[in-house]
């Protein structure tokens, strides 16, 4: 997929130049340091999402919260998205096994996943690719479907973006193998949000007995935003996201994993 610029008008291209300008040389060099102790505001947060006593949607608790305490929500300097500090993250659990990860840089996603049985037949006989004789037959077992998915948001509730990986696993514990199999992969951007996403790519990965290495299923790209005028654009923010499930020999598998930098 191809790169492209987002349009945010003359006037925000000019207070971002001025903020670029607030930038100094030694807070670019430095690397940003987080405590693991989540700040009043996001305790606060993480709090409301614990006692959603009235199941709402995860949209709707953020967007509450934030517009609630958007006094308390810190401005956008140079320590934050425009500074050259390294991306920091700190997660903390919720309570129907999801997670919420702050970072440095102006958001923060949390990662969960969903769960069904899926149509594939339980111990299907397969043949094994690495047979040294003759060929080696043995039954595999198959995982639920697993959705992978991680949803991101600015500092004032609005979603930016979510990534989901959609998949399942077939293993067997001998010969120790697993095979990652991936149905569907998708990004869909949150309402008015200005971020792009290009190189985007998903598909699955088999364990790996060599190293230990986890069969995966995953979608990834590099998730950026920017500013462009008259015909000059720069990009503000860019990172590479990738969203996975992963299982081993043992079909023992774990749910949304992010890695991000």
């Amino acid at each position: 997929m191809i790169k492209k610029k987002f349009r945010l008008g003359t006037l925000v291209f000019a207070m971002l130049l001025v903020c670029i300008v607030l930038v100094s040389a030694a807070s670019a060099q430095e690397n940003s340091k987080m405590s693991d102790k989540p700040s009043q505001l996001e305790q606060g947060l993480i709090d409301a999402l614990k006692s959603n006593t009235n199941n709402l949607a995860t949209d709707d608790v953020v967007a509450n919260y934030c517009k609630a305490n958007k006094d308390k929500i810190p401005a956008l300097t140079n320590e934050t998205f425009l500074a050259k500090n390294k991306l920091s993250l700190k997660t903390y659990q919720l309570n129907d096994g999801s997670n919420i990860t702050f970072t440095n840089k102006g958001f923060f996603y949390i990662s969960g996943t969903k769960e069904k049985q899926n149509n594939i037949i339980i111990n299907q006989s397969a043949t094994s690719s690495k047979s040294l004789v003759t060929p080696q037959y043995y039954e595999l077992s198959y995982t639920s479907d697993i959705t992978a998915e991680a949803n991101f948001y600015n500092m004032w509730g609005s979603r930016l973006f979510t990534i989901d990986a959609v998949g399942y696993y077939g293993y067997n514990v001998y010969p120790a193998i697993c095979y990652g199999y991936l149905e569907d992969a998708w990004y869909t951007r949150g309402t008015a949000s200005p971020w792009q996403v290009s190189n985007w790519g998903s598909g699955s990965t088999n364990y790996d007995s060599s190293t230990g290495k986890k069969a995966t299923v995953y979608a990834k790209g590099n998730f950026h935003w920017g500013a462009e005028y008259q015909g000059v654009g720069f990009i503000v923010q860019d990172y590479y996201i990738k969203v996975y499930s992963n299982c081993d020999q043992f079909g023992n598998y774990q749910y949304t994993l992010v890695d991000m930098h």
